[in-house]
């Protein structure tokens, strides 16, 4: 099943790092502000609309880059609101 996930970082340097690392391991991602409702705080995020294994692939590619993250969200739209629920 494919799914909206927002991976969140602290700045815009490591969202653009962790942006080139995943696309030379083929994934695309889009760049974008942190929406406050995922953590209440700025910063940045990327997102990608795929399914769980490449989500996995992704964060092994993270980890192998050494390049941590605020954590991994499911965006979904709920009655009209957009709800975010951490997954890792």
């Amino acid at each position: 099943m494919t799914n909206n996930y927002i991976i969140a970082f602290s700045s815009f340097y490591k969202a653009a790092y962790a942006q080139e690392k995943l696309s030379e391991g083929g994934i695309r991602t889009i760049a974008r502000r942190l929406p406050p409702e995922v953590l209440h705080t700025c910063g940045y995020a990327l997102t990608l609309k795929t399914d769980s294994q490449k989500i996995r692939n992704a964060v092994s590619i993270l980890e192998k880059s050494e390049i941590t993250h605020r954590g991994i969200f499911i965006e979904h739209e709920e009655n009209g609101k957009t709800i975010y629920k951490r997954v890792v």
